[in-house]
């Protein structure tokens, strides 16, 4: 939903994170993988370094993942799996390096920001301070392209998304890749390049009973439901597997967001101006007192693009 991406010059951002491995050694493992195996080699890009591997863009990720689950879907299950554990054993085990790719990740030094649940906008992940000073990471460093599946992408930067635990669960997401070709898988990840679903998807209230009076949707909520506006025909994707109309509309989040609607359905601009005249405040002080939009933004509240959305605003 959302593009994770680091505000840190991306020469720094890379050299940083290479500093959190023994790169000339896990090169040397690499090289043993490719010797013992030559048919992968031949599939993969000639040119396969594990700096590439670590912090190589989204769109090489991808084309690796497609080369290398290509190879093994020619295999029987049993050598598919027994070849995978050889490239976890070989150097690719994320389990080993989970702790600091996940600090890595949390140290503001990094450039990211990491507030909500990247894929539905539904969770806020932020970490939190206990009272003895430690910190505890609420969000899963989700990888985008299965590091099961693909073992070479378990440690690479640009794979890591900060998702909820329902969006990286086996009932959403779970190994399954966003989008079904390498084309597709490329575009569609909030760490990819011109991943823009924030601006190719606007969320909408769509009647779904004909004639349903448009006022105080709230009471008479089943005669509406969230929808989206796609521009870009590709993210309907996104929206499809990680199930989020069925999610916003959810009771909860659906009457929170009609909520809203009607507020401002009821409170045009000549109507905010009224109020901000008789309280002897600006038309935007009174306009963030009713709605809010500076502190939403600030703060980062949970399901904030569809709020202003629904709102029109």
């Amino acid at each position: 939903m959302f593009r994770f991406v680091s505000s840190k010059n991306p020469v720094k951002l890379k050299k940083a994170y290479l500093a959190q491995y023994n790169v000339n050694l896990l090169q040397k493992k690499l090289d043993k993988l490719m010797t013992d195996y030559p048919n992968i080699k031949a599939a993969l890009s000639d040119d396969i370094t594990v700096k590439k591997l670590l912090v190589g863009n989204f769109k090489y990720l991808a084309k690796v993942y497609s080369a290398y689950t290509s190879y093994l879907n020619g295999k029987t299950p049993e050598e598919s799996l027994l070849i995978r554990s050889a490239f976890v054993k070989g150097g690719f085990n994320y389990g080993s390096h989970k702790s600091k790719i996940a600090k890595f990740l949390m140290n503001m030094n990094n450039g990211f920001d990491i507030h909500n649940c990247v894929y539905c906008d539904l969770e806020d992940v932020r970490t939190f301070t206990k009272a003895d000073g430690s910190d505890v990471r609420k969000f899963e460093t989700e990888h985008v392209l299965d590091k099961g599946v693909c073992p070479l992408v378990a440690l690479s930067l640009y794979n890591f998304v900060p998702s909820c635990g329902t969006c990286n669960g086996p009932g959403i997401k779970g190994m399954k890749t966003i989008g079904d070709t390498e084309g597709e898988i490329a575009k569609l990840s909030p760490s990819a390049e011109g991943y823009d679903f924030d601006g190719k998807v606007k969320f909408e209230v769509k009647v779904v009973t004909p004639g349903a009076t448009d006022l105080n949707t709230t009471t008479h909520a089943d005669d509406y439901e969230i929808d989206f506006n796609i521009i870009e025909n590709i993210y309907q994707k996104s929206i499809d597997l990680f199930e989020l109309k069925q999610r916003y509309n959810n009771k909860r989040e659906k009457m929170e967001l009609l909520k809203w609607r009607d507020k401002r359905r009821s409170n045009p601009n000549n109507i905010v101006q009224q109020f901000a005249d008789i309280k002897k405040v600006t038309f935007d002080e009174m306009f963030e007192e009713m709605f809010e939009l500076n502190l939403r933004r600030r703060e980062h509240y949970p399901m904030e693009k569809a709020r202003r959305e629904v709102m029109m605003l």
